[in-house]
């Protein structure tokens, strides 16, 4: 963003304890994940950390804010009328 000149667009927020990975509000906190490589088969899993009080905190406030960027940047009115 800062490259491109617009690093006045960004928000960056950060939380506590919550690891790295926070997903919609009220979904389980998942301290890690399996996955299969494509290329390999092989198995790999991703620690993601956190405790879960902050993360859940995280989740609410997190979804809080994306429902009301997006609100704010693709509707025009209160009738949800989608910039397209």
């Amino acid at each position: 963003m800062r490259a491109a000149g617009n690093e006045h667009l960004l928000t960056r927020v950060t939380y506590a304890g919550t690891g790295h990975l926070i997903e919609p509000p009220f979904s389980p906190h998942f301290r890690s994940s399996n996955f299969r490589k494509v290329e390999t088969g092989q198995k790999a899993m991703l620690l993601w950390g956190g405790r879960t009080k902050p993360h859940s905190d995280a989740q609410q406030d997190a979804w809080r804010k994306i429902l009301a960027f997006l609100q704010q940047h693709l509707y025009r009115r209160a009738t949800l009328t989608a910039k397209m």
